[in-house]
Formats: structure tokens, C-alpha cells, sequence
């Protein structure tokens, strides 16, 4: 009897421990984006138990964690777990046993944790360390089996589906010559693809026999004909222009297999240069963006286009591309591929316009986003040579068409560079090409995107430890009311000043700003950070398209102005207070102008500022004419070439004395701690014209010679004549104005004409 009851209770307990074994861990998401969301409305983590035996389990007393070291750090309700059925936990920790909707007491770290099933006698099931991507899982197949394998299918309280690996017989990148590409599911499941860049689905075509991929040169252009502006007249920057050849094309793939029309494996994008040449066609490394032809060109939902958004009262402030926030945000691929050919990185991301009214040029500004609903929260690799960085959540690919006045398209990389060693933050950059879904689009400008995570991997600095404002803030404007009501040529108030602003920063942004006759500032373009709880504000230098506005041009003066009439752009007194006042300080005056004699003796000196222009210049120039070709900006290589010589090379080794003539004039000095070589000027401008930018009302000074017979001419983009003043005389050192404040806003020619005298100059019309 007694050995009866002994193997009874052996064989109960063995019976136990067979049905515990049952209750497995069948799927998991540590980065839930959009499968699951919780009765709070939040994307939480989330396991899913099932019950592989016959009979009803009850689980209470089961415990789940996600620490080997403490088993029991959740336990389940008690709850029936009914034979081949699934239950689901969701991992928020919300720690809730509503039997509705269950929350466990932690959450997965999405970059790899195991998980632990247990009962209070034993350990009964983990998982692996897993590091899972947005809405991927970590699942069993078939449901409670022992083959696991990460997802794209998740399946909550749903069979598992083993999804499908495909394989290429041909990576993306460079091929001289046509070939046949191979594609092949290890499921043995269907395979649809897309070659416009559309997202395929079990409605695309029908990969029956390996795709032969050749040349796609000769295909008519198609996206790159989609107007993306409004007209030339209605516009101050470039619009757009159908391409004067055929462009440069590569194949664009996307395929992914399919069983019963649910999609098995993950959408595959590649990008196939196929040219004979192309190993040697570009000098700048490639990036491919692929995105679904109606995210950018549809009229009502294309990000790229005039589109439903265009009002005709207001084309230069309105269209499509003049939306914002994350409704305007759209899903893209991008493939970043070396001059070589080497893939470096090729993932999902999100993409906007950037910029201000530079989105209403043909050729905009992307921003483009590192996000896990997308695949990848981060972009891990090295955008740029400059920089030990290889990780960024954002970046910037900047168009060539924002910069004031003439063609030169590389004014603010330029200035960026000559500063990069002065005490304030800049944009590192790297000149790419872009094709956008296998068409060239043309040199862009890879940047930093400066926010809070650019100031973390630039100054190690954790994100959430940054103020970062374009405008004003609360603790800035303290700053300002302080200075606005203090006597700043008092060192204590000015000693007070200091605590709270870093004066060498300070200093070295406002001497870039000056040098560069910014115009367009310092209303606008004003970026600044620091440190919470107690750090100093710091200044960023950006965005200097509209600088190298004249080389005699008195920027003190500029930057000084205290004039109320000037209630809102490019200098009214509230933009200027700050350095007007701290000019009053002895103190920081002297500080200001050693350190501008000391750059101007050293970054500013035309020996070094012309030698990085001809770096620059050389890095863009091979490039020059393929981009003209699709955006006739600039219109040819030869005036590129003049536009930086005559804009860029001409004001840098100008520059120098002009700022020394200002600052003696400025500050009523009688020497200065530089002296500069007027033998190597060049000719001042024949004829200057200024304001310019200007609302239509300008005046033209004469620097050249006493001219009889004189004939002003004002013309726009498309040649017609808007203007005319029949014959003068316009005596040397004569100023005439004139005014045309009535014309739109746009780009236009004033040619001066006189007997064997022919004189023209860019103007630009603002609103």
C-alpha cells in the first residue's frame, strides 16, 4: 500500500511537470511601433505565452522576468491558459493583472535581453538575448516548436508564420555591363516586384524568370519632369526647368515574396548602376533614395511639388513643399554608396523638406530621419571624413540653389569651413550626388542637422541635458532684460553678463558673422544651446547664403543698429541689443577686436581662405556641368567658374582691408592690430548697386569713370524688359536711384549701357 501511494504521488508529479513544460514562451516584440497598442493607446513591449498540450493550464503561481537572478519578479493571475491557445503580456511595466489586458512589471530592452518563464519549483522556459528592429519578433515555428527566428510576421494570439529569406545573385552597386539578376525565396514563396520605386505588393509584377537588368540611359526622363515650383516670375530663387538632357538612370528594385497575398518577408530596395563608365563617372559618393513616385509628386500628397497647397496670391510662401510636421513626413529608402561603389549603409528612413524659403527653389533641401517605425533608429556610419562620428539620428541633404546673388552654390560650405577652427559650432559637410528612384537628381550637400542631437556627439553631452532655440526662451530673455537695463560699461554688469553667455564663443560667432557680410541676420539664422541646469550659452554659425554680400560693406554698422523703423527682418534693435551693449563694456571691446586682428592675420588671411576655396572648388567642379544639365543651375561650368572667382575669390582676398577700413572708421581708432597688402586688391565693383536684396527701390553708385549717354535696363528671368531709363549722364561717384517696388519678387538683370561701356549686375527682389 505504501509503495502504491509512493508511485501515485511520483507519477502526479511527474504528471505536473509535463503539463508546466507545455506553457511555453512563443513570440515576442521588444520595439513595438504599430502592431499592438494597449487600452492606453501606447506601443508597449509585449510576450506571448501558449498552451502546446491537450488540457487547460492553470498559471497562477507562473512567474515572467527578464532577470535570471530573480525569476519570480512578476507573477501571473490566476488565469486558465486553454489547450493550443495564446495569451499575451504586455510588457509597459503598468505591473496591472486585469485579466483583460495583462502588464508585467518591466519592459524588453529592445537592444537584447533574455526572458524567463517559471514555475515556483523550476525554471521552464527562456529565450535568447535578442536585438529585435521596429515591429520585428522573436518567435517559435511552428507554435511552441524549437525553431526560433526573428520576423517581420508578428502573429499576437495568432499561429506563427515562418517568413522568407530571399537571396540575390546580385548586390547593389556599380556594374559595367548588363546582367541577369536572380532572386530566390527559401520558402519557395511568390516574389513580386517594382522597378518605379512603389512598395510591391501581391499586385506587382511576378518574378517568373531571373529579371534582365542593362543601361537605362536611354529611357525618357519621367520624375524629373514633375514641375517642383511654381514659375521663374513668381519666385526670388531658381524654379524649376525641364532637364536639357536625358539624365543619368539606374535600376531601381524593390520585391519582397508573398504566400496568399500576406507579404513573408521583408521589402528588399536595391539600387543597380549599370554603365560602362561608372566607375569613373562621379568624384562624390552616390546616395540613392527610392520612395513611392505619389510621396513626392502627387498634388495632394507629394512633399516635392507646388501641388494642392500653391495659392496664386502668394507662390513664393506657398505649395506643397511649405508644409511642415510629421503629417509631411514620408517613408523613403536610402542606399549610401562610396565613389568606389561600396554600399555603406542601406536602410529605411523618413524624409521632409528642410529649409525656409528656399523650399520654393526647384531643387529643395531633405532632411532625412533615423527611426525604428522605418527599421533603424540610428544612421551607423560615417557621413563625414571630417568627424570620428559614425552614428546620427539625422542629416541634412542641402540644396545648391539657396545662396543669394550669383550661381556659386558652394558660399556656405565655404564659410563653414574657413571658421571650422574658431570657437563655435559649425556644419561638417560632404558633396554627394543623389538619384532619386533611379534618376539623377544632381550635387547635394550632405550637413549636419544641428539640433540637440548634434550637439550630443559634438560636445558629449546627453541630449535631454540640452536647451537648444532658434528664437528666444525664458532664461535668454532674462539675459536680455538684464543687459536692456543695465549700464554694461560697468564691469560688475558686465561680469554678471559673462556668467551666463561664453564670451569666447560669443566673440568668434559674431567676428564669422561680420566677416562674412551676413545680411540676412541677425533677425534670422539664429541658433543657440547650453547645457542644463547652469551651462553658458553658446552660438552656432549656419546658414551663410545670404553672406559675401559686399566686400566694402560696414557690418558694424549692421549688427549696431538701433533703428525702430526696422520692426522685423534683417536687423531690428532687439536683434542687435546684445552686442550693442557689450560694446560698451571697455572690457569686451578690447577682447572683440584682438581676436578679429588675430583671424584676420591668421582664418581670415587670403593666403589661407583662397587655398580652401580652391579645395572646395576642385571638389565640386567635376560635377558642375552633369548638374546644370538637369537643373540649369548654374547655367554652365564657365560661369560657375566666374560666379566663385568674381563672389567668392575676389571678396576673400578683399575682404581683409575693407574690414580694417571699417572697424578704424567704426570704433574711431588710429591703428589696429592688422595691416593689410592693398597692392593685391582687385578693381572694385565698375558699379555698385545696393540695397541688394531690396524691395524693388535701389541705387546704383558709380565707381568707374564719368559716362555720357547712359541707358539703365531692368530684365527678368525670361528676358523681358520691365524697365527702361533712356540716356543720361552718370558722373563718377554719381548716385542714382530708382524704384521699382511695384515688380514681384524674383531674380532680375540691371544692364548699364553706354557708348563702348557695357556694365551687368544680378539683383534679387524680395518680399
Amino acid at each position: 500500500m505504501k509503495g502504491t501511494i509512493t508511485l501515485i504521488l511520483l507519477f502526479s508529479t511527474l504528471l505536473g511537470h509535463g503539463i508546466g513544460q507545455s506553457i511555453v514562451i512563443n513570440e515576442l516584440m521588444s520595439d513595438n511601433s504599430s502592431t499592438l497598442p494597449d487600452e492606453d493607446g501606447d506601443w508597449s513591449d509585449w510576450i506571448e505565452l501558449y498552451n502546446s498540450s491537450e488540457v487547460s493550464i492553470n498559471l497562477n503561481g507562473y512567474h515572467l522576468s527578464d532577470d535570471r537572478e530573480s525569476l519570480d519578479k512578476w507573477t501571473l493571475p490566476d488565469i486558465d491558459l486553454q489547450p493550443k491557445s495564446f495569451l499575451i503580456i504586455i510588457a509597459s511595466g503598468k505591473d496591472s493583472k486585469n485579466i483583460d489586458e495583462l502588464h508585467a512589471n518591466f519592459k524588453i530592452a529592445s537592444n537584447g535581453e533574455a526572458i524567463y518563464l517559471s514555475s515556483p519549483s523550476t525554471m521552464i522556459d527562456s529565450t535568447a538575448s535578442v536585438s529585435l528592429k521596429s515591429d520585428q519578433v522573436y518567435q517559435r515555428f511552428p507554435d511552441g516548436g524549437d525553431d526560433w527566428g526573428m520576423s517581420i510576421l508578428s502573429s499576437p494570439e495568432m499561429p506563427n508564420i515562418k517568413s522568407s529569406k530571399l537571396s540575390f545573385s546580385h548586390q547593389a552597386g556599380f556594374y559595367a555591363s548588363d546582367f541577369t539578376l536572380s532572386i530566390e525565396s527559401d520558402t519557395e514563396d511568390e516574389i513580386y516586384y517594382t522597378l518605379n520605386g512603389d512598395i510591391p505588393t501581391s499586385e506587382s509584377l511576378l518574378l517568373v524568370n531571373p529579371i534582365p537588368l542593362s543601361d537605362q540611359s536611354h529611357r525618357e526622363n519621367f520624375f524629373s519632369e514633375f514641375r517642383s515650383s511654381a514659375t521663374q516670375e513668381e519666385l526670388s530663387f531658381h524654379a524649376w526647368q525641364s532637364p536639357s538632357t536625358k539624365l543619368h538612370k539606374a535600376v531601381v528594385l524593390r520585391c519582397a515574396s508573398f504566400d496568399g497575398g500576406l507579404r513573408t518577408s521583408p521589402i528588399h530596395t536595391k539600387t543597380y548602376f549599370i554603365d560602362p563608365e561608372i566607375s569613373s563617372r562621379y568624384s562624390m559618393p552616390i546616395i540613392s533614395l527610392v520612395t513611392e513616385g505619389n510621396n513626392f509628386f502627387d498634388a495632394e500628397k507629394g512633399i516635392y511639388v507646388p501641388g494642392d497647397n500653391l495659392d496664386s496670391s502668394n507662390p513664393g510662401w506657398s505649395g506643397n513643399y511649405f508644409m511642415t510636421g510629421d503629417e509631411w513626413e514620408r517613408n523613403i529608402h536610402i542606399e549610401y554608396f562610396e565613389q568606389n561603389g561600396t554600399l555603406g549603409f542601406s536602410q529605411g528612413a523618413g524624409v521632409r523638406i528642410h529649409g525656409g524659403k528656399t523650399r520654393q527653389a526647384a531643387q529643395k533641401s531633405l532632411r532625412l530621419y533615423a527611426r525604428s517605425e522605418y527599421g533603424d533608429k540610428n544612421f551607423d556610419y560615417p557621413l563625414f571624413p571630417q568627424k570620428d562620428v559614425t552614428q546620427y539620428k539625422r542629416f541634412l541633404l542641402r540644396t545648391t540653389m539657396g545662396a543669394w546673388g550669383k550661381e556659386t552654390i558652394i558660399k556656405d560650405v565655404l564659410a563653414q569651413e574657413i571658421v571650422h577652427d574658431m570657437d563655435v559650432e559649425t556644419q561638417d559637410y560632404q558633396p554627394v550626388i543623389v538619384y532619386l528612384n533611379g534618376e539623377y537628381w544632381g550635387i547635394h550637400t550632405l550637413r549636419d542637422r544641428l539640433d540637440e542631437h548634434y550637439i550630443e556627439y559634438s560636445h558629449s553631452i546627453d541630449k535631454d541635458s540640452v536647451e537648444f532655440f532658434e528664437w528666444g526662451n525664458s532664461d535668454y530673455g532674462e539675459i536680455i532684460s538684464f543687459v536692456e537695463n543695465s549700464d554694461l560699461s560697468l564691469d560688475a554688469n558686465y561680469q554678471e553678463v559673462i556668467t551666463q553667455i561664453d564670451i569666447e564663443n560669443f566673440i568668434d560667432y559674431m567676428i564669422a558673422e561680420l566677416f562674412f557680410s551676413n545680411y540676412d541676420w541677425p533677425s534670422n539664422n539664429l541658433k543657440y544651446w547650453r547645457e542644463i541646469p547652469d551651462g553658458k550659452w553658446r552660438w552656432i554659425f549656419y546658414d551663410i547664403d545670404g553672406g559675401f554680400r559686399s566686400k566694402e560693406f560696414n557690418m558694424l554698422e549692421h549688427a549696431t543698429l538701433n533703428d525702430p523703423n526696422v520692426s522685423m527682418w534683417p536687423n531690428p534693435p532687439y536683434s542687435t541689443l546684445l552686442f550693442r551693449s557689450l560694446l560698451e563694456s571697455e572690457t569686451f571691446k578690447q577682447q572683440f577686436l584682438n581676436r578679429y586682428a588675430y583671424l584676420l592675420n591668421n582664418d581670415f588671411n587670403p593666403e589661407t581662405t583662397l587655398r580652401k576655396l580652391s579645395e572646395i572648388k576642385a571638389m565640386y567642379r567635376p560635377e558642375i556641368q552633369g548638374h546644370s544639365d538637369r537643373w540649369h543651375f548654374p547655367n554652365s561650368v564657365e560661369n560657375w567658374e566666374n560666379d566663385v572667382q568674381s563672389d567668392l575669390g575676389n571678396y576673400l582676398n578683399d575682404r581683409p582691408c575693407f574690414v580694417r577700413q571699417n572697424i578704424v572708421s567704426f570704433f574711431d581708432l588710429d591703428d589696429f592690430g592688422y595691416e593689410c597688402d592693398t597692392t593685391t586688391l582687385t578693381d572694385v565693383d565698375e558699379i555698385l548697386l545696393f540695397a541688394n536684396p531690396n524691395n524693388g527701390a535701389f541705387t546704383l553708385w558709380n565707381n568707374y569713370a564719368n559716362l555720357d549717354q547712359v541707358n539703365v535696363s531692368v530684365y527678368n528671368m525670361s528676358g523681358q524688359l520691365i524697365y527702361d531709363q533712356d540716356e543720361f549722364t552718370f558722373s563718377k561717384n554719381e548716385k542714382v536711384s530708382i524704384d521699382l517696388q511695384q515688380v514681384v519678387a524674383g531674380i532680375y538683370t540691371v544692364s548699364i549701357k553706354a557708348p563702348d561701356y557695357r556694365y551687368q549686375i544680378k539683383m534679387q527682389v524680395i518680399e
